[in-house]
């Protein structure tokens, strides 16, 4: 299954997680501010990230998800990073708009805390989201 990576990121937390992501999945990644929903067409697999605003997906990532085509037995992963709380909310607002489009949404992961300027250990989420592909991999 072709997957790829879209996300948003103000700070730049949300773009570090989606290069750590498309890396480990070898699969091209976007930033939702400059590509068109329509690009993403293509992919079976939408890895999809926004940073927590308010307790919600960025208003960006919202906007997005919106304007992106329906589609029928395609597939999700969300992620979002967050200073205090809110990434459920935050994921299930997503996952309900995907919902909505056609999208099943197969996994979803957050990541608290991020600092611009310190490192940050993704290997809990890359090895729940290598497992997932693998798993999505078998089903096809």
């Amino acid at each position: 299954m072709n997957a790829c990576v879209v996300y948003f990121s103000r700070t730049g937390n949300t773009k570090r997680l989606a290069l750590a992501i498309a890396d480990m999945a070898k699969a091209p990644i976007y930033d939702l501010a400059s590509v068109a929903p329509s690009a993403i067409q293509t992919c079976g697999l939408l890895i999809l990230g926004t940073p927590v605003e308010g307790g919600s997906p960025a208003k960006e990532t919202l906007a997005f998800i919106e304007a992106m085509p329906n589609a029928e037995g395609k597939k999700a992963i969300l992620f979002c990073t967050f200073r205090l709380f809110g990434n459920n909310r935050t994921l299930n607002a997503m996952e309900k708009l995907l919902s909505a489009k056609g999208y099943t949404t197969v996994l979803k992961v957050s990541k608290k805390g991020m600092k611009p300027d310190k490192e940050a250990d993704f290997s809990e989420i890359l090895s729940e989201i290598k497992k997932t592909l693998e798993k999505q991999q078998l089903e096809t």
